[in-house]
C-alpha cells in the first residue's frame, strides 16, 4: 500500500551507480530503508533530500514484511538551510542522528521520540546558545522513551558503576532539571539560561549519560559524531 508519513533522513548508502538507499527514522512506521532511484546522481533533485538530519514528508510503497520499501515522493517538512554552513550546529544535529540511529530499532515506531528529535534538530538550527544542555536533554529523553530512564540515586549495575552525578558543583541540578524538562514548552530557552554549567559539570553531565547509553545500548560504544564534537568544542 501507498502510504505518507513525517520522516528524519539518518543516512544513505549508495545502491547501483545512480540509486542509494536511505535508513529514515518515520513517525507511524519507525524505522525503515528506502530505495531512492536516481539519487546517486548529483543533478537529481533526489539527491539533496536524503542528506543526514533533513526533516521530510515522504510517500512510499509500503510493505511490512520487506526490508527495503520503494519511494514514490518526497517534500521537504523543514529547510534546516543553516545545518550546511554552521560546523557547530551540523556536529550537534548529527550526534543526535547518530544516537537515534544506534538506539532504535526497525519498524518499531516512536511517535513522542520522533517529535522530540524534531524539535531538538529545529532547536539546533534555530538557536545559537546552550546546545550542549538541548543535547544532553535529547538524550536523556531519549533513554527516558525507550524505558531507560536514569535514577540519580541508582549508581550501581552489574558490571559497571556510574560516575557520581554529584562530583560537579552544579551537575545534579542540571540533571534534575534536563529530566524533567520539556523541548515543546515556551518557556524552554529562558530555563535553559538560567543553568550554571561548570567546566567540571560539563564533564560529568556529559559523561553520566553517555555512561547510561553505553550501558544499555551497546551500539552506542565509540560514537563517530561524539568523537567530532568533542573535537570542536576543545
Amino acid at each position: 500500500m501507498i502510504v505518507e508519513t513525517p520522516a528524519i533522513v539518518l543516512k544513505r548508502f549508495p545502491y547501483s551507480d545512480s540509486s542509494v538507499i536511505a535508513h529514515c527514522f518515520t513517525r507511524e512506521y519507525g524505522k525503515i530503508s528506502i530505495m531512492v532511484r536516481g539519487a546517486q546522481r548529483k543533478r537529481d533533485p533526489l539527491s539533496s533530500y536524503f542528506q543526514p538530519a533533513n526533516h521530510l514528508e515522504i510517500l512510499f510503497y509500503y510493505k511490512e514484511n520487506r526490508d527495503l520499501q520503494t519511494l514514490s515522493k518526497v517534500s521537504f517538512m523543514d529547510n534546516w538551510i543553516l545545518f550546511q554552513d554552521e560546523l557547530k550546529k551540523l556536529t550537534y544535529a548529527l550526534s543526535a542522528i547518530e544516537i537515534t540511529d544506534k538506539t532504535i530499532t526497525d519498524h518499531d515506531p516512536h511517535e513522542i521520540l520522533f517529535d522530540e528529535l524534531v524539535a531538538t534538530l529545529s532547536y539546533f538550527h534555530t538557536e545559537e546558545k546552550y546546545f550542549n544542555l538541548c543535547f544532553w536533554y535529547y538524550e536523556l529523553k531519549l533513554l527516558s522513551l525507550l524505558g531507560f530512564q536514569p535514577s540519580l540515586p541508582e549508581r550501581e549495575f552489574p558490571g559497571m558503576v556510574l560516575p557520581n552525578p554529584n562530583a560537579g558543583p552544579n551537575s545534579r541540578q542540571i540533571l534534575e532539571f534536563l529530566l524533567q524538562a520539556n523541548i515543546h514548552d515556551s518557556t524552554f530557552k529562558s530555563d535553559l539560561a538560567l543553568q550554571e554549567v561548570t567546566a567540571k559539570d560539563r564533564r560529568i553531565v556529559g559523561s553520566y549519560i553517555l555512561s547510561n547509553l553505553e550501558y544499555h545500548f551497546e551500539t552506542c560504544r565509540n560514537l563517530k559524531s561524539l568523537k567530532v564534537l568533542k573535537q570542536l568544542l576543545s
